[in-house]
């Protein structure tokens, strides 16, 4: 035991005098000693180093340090170095001359710092720079030559800060750029040539701006753009883009009325605006669209989806859908019109919108669906003929609307891979949900939780809180077989043991008062209120009780 002690204590001071080694007899920091690997992490160091440099160091990350002690002077103790990370650092401005020391320099980030302007050709002296992530700090101001000399970044990163405005040629000097993300500043236009040079640019973000307008020709330089994220960038209203073709575009909540994407994309999330108007010119490409939340009607949709044969997920929750395009539907006057079909359509979100019925011949309802959500609408009948050209679906939601009939047997019939399904909150006939419930339980479809609620004409006690939480067995308890609710609180079984009840009382009764009047006992009580009422004698009563007594024993000796 005292073994291991010793050795943990050897180790320890060997740790502790090793830790100690780091500073020369003036106090300074020796970088070498403390930084002897490729990578190295320092963190509220002094501001004195000493001349030793770290030649084999590669990565330095530099954070909660004070303006007093960040001193660019240790980048001139480190020339090999290619990674500079520096966070939660009070630096106010970077100069080309501090930089010079690492002109192999391939990654620079500065997060969380106090830099506020970008100066021209800043950056001048480290060439070689791939990565340049600049992101929540407090800039404001970047100057026109600001990325002179970086003709191999191929990110830069500004998001979170303060930027009010970029001139044409910032970005010229960054032909292989491919990730750019100017979110979360204050941005309220876009030059028109801006990305006349950024050709290989791939992402590209403006999400969390103040745009008020995006010039169509902005974009129209970026063949090889496949993430333009416009979400919550201001309220643009109108917008028109000229893009190429695309793999994913976000303007979600910026405030849009109309949208004109000349191009092609396949995935589209624009929810949460006020669009009434969308056109999109190359639809053959298109695989998803999230539009939840807009004012899109019916007609809107019509037009919208012709010729999307591609399309697979399609959302049109909330908005003022109140039918179900058909075949013709939303088609120009044109000679030719295009088949409107959705072949590959295996997700339809029509919740919170105000559809009241839904007609079997329309063409949004594609044979491979596999997911429809018509919940919160006020649909008042569910066909299931309707329903049955949907023989893959495997998710049906119709809860919050107006039914009251349902054919479940028959429909889980015609659809044996169903999964989950969503009922609660209808105007089901007494009794049908609990019925519902334990049928589609027991065969093994998820029905949604939810509590359905009660209706004092319509619905029965057990309905109030339904489903139970106990699952398959107390739903079966609380559904014997035979009973049907016929009041919001009683049952067949109770009103029939309640008549019961009240027959057998009467009968009870019937036999007492015989037996009551065989014994003569209504009889004398009828005499003797006779006699109080009329107001007799104590002696007459007393007599009168005697001759009672005599004529009642003379009568049953008779018997």
């Amino acid at each position: 035991m005292h073994f291991y002690i010793y050795i943990l204590i050897g180790i320890f001071g060997f740790k502790l005098s090793d830790a100690l080694s780091v500073y020369d007899a003036n106090g300074s920091l020796n970088i070498s000693a403390s930084c002897p690997d490729s990578f190295c992490m320092l963190s509220d160091r002094l501001e004195a180093f000493s001349a030793t440099p770290a030649l084999g160091l590669r990565e330095l990350h530099l954070t909660n340090c004070s303006r007093q002690s960040l001193t660019w002077r240790v980048l001139s103790l480190t020339p090999g170095l290619r990674t500079l990370v520096i966070r939660n650092c009070a630096s106010y401005h970077i100069s080309k001359e501090s930089l010079r020391s690492v002109g192999n320099l391939t990654s620079l980030q500065m997060q969380r710092t106090s830099l506020g302007v970008l100066r021209d050709e800043i950056f001048a002296t480290v060439p070689h720079l791939e990565i340049l992530e600049l992101g929540q700090n407090i800039i404001h101001t970047v100057h026109i030559g600001a990325f002179k000399g970086l003709s191999r970044l191929r990110l830069l990163g500004l998001q979170g800060n303060g930027i009010q405005e970029i001139l044409t040629g910032t970005f010229v000097p960054l032909v292989e750029l491919v990730h750019l993300d100017l979110s979360s500043n204050q941005l309220t236009s876009l030059p028109q040539d801006i990305f006349v040079k950024n050709t290989k640019l791939q992402t590209l973000l403006l999400n969390g701006n103040l745009m008020k307008t995006l010039l169509p020709e902005v974009l129209s330089s970026l063949p090889n753009l496949r993430l333009l994220d416009l979400g919550r960038a201001g309220e643009l209203e109108i917008l028109a883009l000229n893009l190429h073709n695309i793999e994913h575009i976000i303007l979600e909540g910026s405030s849009l009325s109309s949208l004109v994407i000349n191009g092609g994309f396949m995935r589209l999330h624009a929810a949460n605006n006020e669009l009434s108007q969308l056109h999109v010119e190359n639809k053959s490409s298109v695989i998803e669209m999230d539009l939840h939340g807009n004012l899109l009607k019916g007609n809107d949709t019509a037009s919208l989806l012709r010729g999307m044969w591609n399309l697979e997920r399609l959302d049109l929750s909330k908005n003022i859908i109140e039918a179900l395009p058909l075949h013709g539907g939303g088609s120009d006057s044109s000679d030719f019109q295009e088949l409107f079909l959705l072949p590959s359509l295996k997700y339809l979100n029509l919740a919170h919108n105000r559809l009241v019925s839904l007609p079997p011949g329309s063409p949004i309802l594609s044979s491979r669906l596999n997911v429809l959500d018509l919940a919160h609408n006020l649909i008042l009948s569910l066909e299931v003929e309707t329903l049955r050209g949907l023989p893959v679906l495997e998710g049906l939601f119709v809860e919050g609307n107006r039914l009251s009939n349902f054919d479940y047997q028959l429909f889980h019939q015609q659809h044996e891979d169903l999964k989950e399904l969503g009922l609660h909150d209808n105007a089901w006939a007494p009794g049908l949900y609990r019925k519902m419930f334990v049928y589609l339980s027991d065969r093994g479809v998820h029905l949604m939780a939810g509590v359905q609620k009660s209706d004092p004409i319509n619905n029965s006690a057990v309905d109030i809180d339904w489903p139970p939480t106990g699952g398959q067995v107390d739903a079966q308890k609380m559904d014997p077989p035979g009973v049907s609710g016929i009041h919001p609180y009683w049952t067949l079984r109770d009103i029939l043991a309640f008549v019961t009840l009240v027959v057998v009382m009467l009968i009870l009764l019937m036999n007492l008062y015989h037996i009551l009047e065989e014994e003569g006992c209504l009889r004398r009580f009828r005499r003797w209120r006779r006699s109080n009422v009329f107001g007799g004698g104590s002696s007459s009563t007393r007599s009168s009780g005697r001759r009672l007594d005599e004529q009642d024993s003379e009568h049953s000796s008779s018997e």
